[in-house]
């Protein structure tokens, strides 16, 4: 397999990691004595988190041009959002998982693949 066409690995850790958060932010908004069961912002985490796991399919597609940049700096901004978010809620986990999100999005800053015509 060669370098080209290789899927990069960038995205597929926001995914991974935004699903987590998904998971982890349903648990604390659903399951009682949690602190923030039913709370409208861990609601509103789910879909933040949601929101990075589309934005890691699209960056899977996008290898360049404005595309590629506007779902990356909108994943940075979605990133941010939702860990100061889980801050807030004192959701540690959640933290944790989009910190890894962030991660990925360096990956895939660093590792996207270029092709004739990008310019470096």
């Amino acid at each position: 397999m060669t370098a080209i066409s290789r899927r990069p690995l960038g995205p597929l850790v926001i995914m991974i990691a935004g699903a987590a958060g998904v998971l982890l932010s349903a648990y604390a908004y659903l399951t009682p004595l949690t602190g923030i069961t039913g709370a409208p912002g861990a609601l509103l985490v789910i879909g933040s988190s949601v929101a990075l796991v589309v934005d890691g399919l699209i960056l899977r597609t996008a290898t360049r041009g404005a595309v590629f940049w506007l779902f990356w700096l909108l994943g940075v901004l979605g990133a941010i959002g939702t860990l100061s978010a889980g801050y807030f809620l004192h959701a540690w986990w959640l933290m944790a998982a989009i910190l890894i999100v962030l991660v990925g999005l360096g990956l895939t800053l660093t590792t996207r693949r270029r092709t004739v015509g990008d310019v470096a």
